[in-house]
């Protein structure tokens, strides 16, 4: 296996900033200083840049943008943005962060005429606040495309109304020009009513649709898509909603020259490797995840086929029931369950790994379960579930918290869990099925880090840094089920 997660000098993984140029892929990405933790010194963020042929090999190139220095408008960080090659140049968007200032944060630039080597355009901003429609503190994540269709560039910068309820101002800015450098303000392109911002937009058309990404760190924090017939919207949202869960975040994209389109994203790191210290802001790059879309317009998400070519060693593994009707036989488990549980561990004798394998539910109303990162008795646990009643694919952290009264009262809860932001549910999704539906999954185990892709449609990602007894086993509640052709790769 081959995955890049972080620079080889071990700094954090931030925001990704993707292009495709000439035949190759860069992914310009936000790193923090050494040894931060804590917001703003966390912040600080380097652009880093690397490029790869065939998004299995990178090379680190030298760091395309720093932070300034003394009264600098980016003194106190280099944020998210993008990169565009136009009017023969390499364009560098980016949010000049300067937090004591009038304007806390401002869109600058830099060009280049190699992509490797960047100027910052003086130390004045290109864009700032428009007070009379936005506030003057949240204005970011500036998005650089070339709209075909109107034959002019597009600028779209997470932002704030100065009206409405104070937790759901966010909109999404729009600017437009003819040369990169003069910008005339159009307005707000998206003002979804649910958020406090909607951080790091993206606007990209697929075939007869138009797609609007951004991220929201408040309410259910994920990247999610809207999607419309027009770059104006209406802004729809999908039925399958949301990239990767909530630990998959910031997600940006780019395409290829044969209209491949893939998302790439970071998973968070905690301040310590310990389950119970909070998160972070960075951490390391998920697997590119990359988009198939559907007829009626919705995105579905799959392992794309450089990064599964690179599993290519197969491991031994045995297959051991601990409770209820099971069969083993070669590469097939059977469960049998209908109004009770089966359940079992797989020995791998590895923390890193791909296991691959179809399933197969039968007179399910429970169930389907594949068991993650478990204590040898279930209690402490990640269970990924294809819900029959529910209709949903989720994953849930076990043990789930209890109000105190019954977590004393009860001898078998070992754990009171901290209860933290991303719930016992920590990623989810609609995910239909039916009795006789074969669906594939995809599961990767990197150290501490999960990755799941199932049946092409849905990815969640996730971490867990505790010591585990078993690194993945198979469950079925209230039903029956055939996971076969099961392999495991690394």
């Amino acid at each position: 296996m081959k995955l890049f997660r972080r620079a080889k000098n071990g700094v954090v993984s931030g925001d990704a900033i993707p292009m495709f140029h000439d035949g190759v892929y860069h992914v310009f990405f936000l790193t923090s200083p050494e040894h931060t933790i804590n917001y703003p010194d966390r912040i600080r963020t380097t652009w880093y840049h690397m490029i790869s042929k065939d998004l299995v090999n990178w090379e680190e190139l030298e760091p395309a943008l720093m932070p300034g220095v003394g009264s600098t408008i980016d003194k106190d960080g280099c944020w998210t943005g993008s990169v565009i090659y136009g009017e023969g140049k390499y364009h560098i968007f980016y949010t000049a962060a300067d937090l004591d200032s009038e304007f806390p944060q401002k869109i600058g630039h830099a060009v280049s005429e190699d992509g490797i080597h960047f100027t910052k355009d003086g130390d004045h901003p290109c864009i700032v606040p428009i007070t009379d429609y936005y506030e003057n503190i949240d204005w970011r994540d500036p998005y650089v495309f070339y709209n075909q269709d109107e034959a002019c560039y597009w600028i779209l910068i997470a932002a704030r109304k100065n009206t409405g309820p104070d937790t759901r101002r966010a909109c999404v800015a729009l600017f437009k020009s003819q040369d990169l450098i003069h910008w005339e303000h159009y307005g707000p392109i998206y003002e979804p009513g649910y958020t406090n911002v909607t951080e790091c937009p993206e606007m990209f058309k697929m075939g007869d649709f138009w797609y609007l990404t951004h991220s929201r760190f408040s309410e259910f924090a994920q990247t999610v898509y809207r999607y419309s017939k027009s770059p104006y919207g209406p802004w729809r949202t999908p039925r399958f909603d949301g990239i990767g869960g909530r630990r998959c975040y910031a997600a940006k994209s780019m395409a290829n020259d044969q209209g491949r389109r893939f998302y790439f994203a970071w998973i968070h790191e905690r301040a310590t490797p310990d389950d119970r210290n909070h998160w972070c802001w960075g951490g390391d790059f998920c697997i590119p995840h990359e988009i198939v879309q559907r007829e009626d317009g919705e995105l579905e998400f799959k392992l794309p086929y450089e990064i599964e070519s690179t599993f290519d060693r197969e491991l031994e593994w045995r297959f051991t029931g601990r409770q209820g009707n099971i069969e083993y036989l070669d590469q097939k488990v059977e469960l049998n369950a209908v109004g009770t549980m089966a359940y079992g561990f797989f020995d791998v004798g590895e923390d890193q790994f791909l296991m691959r394998c179809s399933v197969t539910p039968d007179n399910c109303r429970g169930s389907v379960n594949v068991i993650l990162k478990a204590d040898d008795d279930l209690a402490a646990c990640y269970i990924l579930s294809l819900d029959w009643g529910a209709q949903r694919a989720y994953l849930t952290k076990y043990p789930v918290p209890m109000d105190p009264y019954w977590a004393d009262a009860s001898v078998a809860v070992k754990d009171f869990s901290v209860i933290e932001p991303d719930g016992p549910r920590v990623c989810e999704k609609a995910y239909p099925f039916c009795d006789g539906d074969r669906i594939n999954l995809k599961i990767v185990i990197d150290h501490e880090i999960m990755e799941i892709f199932i049946g092409e449609k849905a990815a969640f990602s996730f971490r867990c840094y505790r010591p585990v007894d078993h690194q993945i086993g198979l469950m079925v509640l209230d039903g029956n089920a055939v996971f076969d052709q099961i392999e495991f790769v690394m």
